[in-house]
């Protein structure tokens, strides 16, 4: 869940984006840019609402930033259909551990706008079920393709990075 950057000069206003880079504190007006603000490694810098905020991102994790709001929904009738059929038939997930990511429906529903850090375990969940919401409902794979693509590259790219599990 990201977390609001508080100003570090009066120390309780929160940034907002005032240009490319560039934020300034809503109480005080205090200006800094991103390269001066405090992030760790495993952190990295998002905008919510306006507001900027840190998100804590582990090894291996990946981000995926929707830019509408239906996108939650879309991915949860993803994951309910492939669970779904995946009790019917048990092919729809390769391996165990992904049909275990049934709880991924509820880290989407909690928060529909993301941005989601997702495991690689639950990456390769999602785009399963993915392929198997656009196999049983083709239309589906049109609704968000710019959207689906992400996933897709965030999947990739998590199998790509070493982690530290």
């Amino acid at each position: 869940m990201p977390v609001p950057l508080i100003c570090d000069w009066c120390h309780e206003g929160r940034y907002q984006v005032r240009a490319a880079d560039t934020y300034a504190c809503q109480a005080c007006g205090n200006q800094s840019t991103r390269a001066a603000l405090p992030v760790g490694d495993h952190e990295r810098l998002v905008t919510a609402a306006g507001i900027l905020q840190i998100l804590d991102v582990p090894d291996g994790h990946q981000v995926i930033t929707p830019d509408r709001r239906c996108y939650a929904p879309h991915l949860g009738a993803s994951l309910t259909l492939a669970l779904r059929l995946h009790r019917a038939r048990r092919t729809v997930f390769s391996r165990p551990e992904e049909a275990e990511a049934a709880d991924l429906p509820a880290l989407l529903d909690a928060d529909e706008s993301g941005p989601w850090v997702l495991s690689p375990l639950q990456l390769g969940a999602l785009t399963r079920a993915m392929d198997v919401r656009s196999a049983a409902l083709p239309s589906a794979a049109r609704q968000h393709p710019e959207f689906d693509a992400e996933v897709r590259k965030a999947h990739a790219d998590s199998q790509r990075l070493p982690t530290n599990d």
